[in-house]
């Protein structure tokens, strides 16, 4: 009896590592491609379930663009690519349900990084202020990883105060008597407030200036790869637009080559 018990134990273990086993997979054979061209990329990627755990990582083939992955069908996964001539994307991808081992084959577009390409746009302030919100750090940060994988890679970062109402009137006159004073020998004369155009050019350089702290700091040769480009618009800006990019960045050069 004894026997015949841790047989019959030893078969149940047997069958469920069997059942493990026989666990029905399907099979992602990916294409990755450039989006303009149609040429297939060789970049990196890295598949995740919708929890967030990661599942693969790897890298398409340069010459055909192809990966390999596989899964458990009836079920949604997450895809990132990113690369140093890449810029990150995520797409979601369903398998069908099956009850039998299948194949999947799906093409997946990417962009390729090319000069005057927009890479970024962000409306990065509140208006009249210069002080980056923290909803953007997540997307500079990624720019600068970017910078790092391609070290080629030169930027143009246009900065704008396209969102703030600027006008003559808001400027309010110094009452006589008060405000900060100038002596000469002519006796006290009042200070003249700030023009138009430069309280537009000291907001916009502490904005251009917020940009800069971000993005120079861990970026090789950053001073010399991150142009910041300040842009005053025609004055007044009667009808500021309430969420206007206020940081824009264009791909200035760049080189087709792995580091």
């Amino acid at each position: 009896m004894y026997l015949l018990g841790r047989i019959t134990l030893w078969g149940i273990v047997s069958l469920s590592v069997a059942h493990t086993q026989l666990k029905v997979v399907t099979l992602l054979r990916g294409t990755v491609v450039d989006q303009q061209t149609r040429t297939p990329v060789g970049t990196d990627f890295e598949l995740r379930d919708l929890g967030g755990k990661i599942l693969q990582q790897g890298r398409s083939d340069s010459r055909t663009g192809t990966f390999e992955a596989v899964l458990q069908p009836g079920r949604r996964y997450i895809v990132t690519f990113r690369g140093y001539n890449v810029l990150r994307q995520s797409d979601t991808i369903e398998l069908p349900p099956s009850k039998e081992y299948a194949e999947v084959a799906h093409t997946f577009r990417v962009r390729l990084l090319r000069p005057g390409m927009e890479l970024l746009r962000l409306h990065a302030f509140e208006p009249g202020r210069a002080v980056l919100r923290p909803s953007t750090y997540p997307a500079l940060d990624e720019l600068k990883q970017l910078l790092n994988r391609n070290r080629s890679l030169r930027i143009n970062v246009h900065v704008s105060i396209l969102d703030t109402r600027m006008l003559e009137t808001s400027v309010t006159e110094p009452k006589p008597g008060k405000g900060p004073r100038k002596r000469g020998k002519q006796g006290a004369v009042p200070a003249a407030p700030p023009t138009l155009l430069e309280r537009a050019n000291q907001l916009l350089n502490a904005r251009a200036e917020a940009v800069r702290q971000h993005l120079l700091p861990g970026v090789r040769d950053g001073e010399e790869r991150i142009r910041i480009v300040p842009e005053i618009p025609p004055l007044p800006i009667v009808r500021p637009i309430p969420e206007a990019p206020t940081i824009t960045v264009f791909v200035d050069q760049v080189r087709d080559l792995l580091e």
